[in-house]
């Protein structure tokens, strides 16, 4: 079988850090990446005071070793062009989801993650 290629956006990996699920065991059969805009959306959010900045930092060190795709574009675009490639789309944002060509990962009843 081969493994889906899935691109991870900024609130798929502060969702799954929220509700404690581990996106790595969930996804073992898929290859994971993230784009350079979404790492940085994660470092912004990491040194704020939102609500979200504990788990930014948490994400942080999760995705440290993961392989980062170039990108000029902005995070929701850059991951629009990656489906366009080919790449899955991991993201809980629902007019993202519905701009990605191909199969989207999102997490449902905060504990599961499903595709489209």
């Amino acid at each position: 079988m081969e493994r889906t290629k899935v691109v991870l956006d900024t609130n798929f990996l502060i969702y799954c850090v929220r509700y404690k699920i581990n996106f790595f065991d969930e996804m073992e059969d898929h290859e994971l990446y993230l784009v350079e805009p979404v790492l940085r959306e994660v470092e912004k959010i990491s040194k704020g005071k939102s609500k979200n900045a504990p788990f930014a930092r948490v994400a942080l060190r999760m995705i440290k070793d993961m392989e980062i795709l170039k990108s000029d574009l902005k995070a929701d675009d850059s991951l629009v062009f990656y489906s366009k490639k080919g790449y899955a789309v991991a993201t809980q944002d629902k007019e993202l989801q519905k701009r990605c060509k191909d199969e989207v990962f999102f997490v449902r009843q905060k504990k599961f993650i499903r595709s489209i």
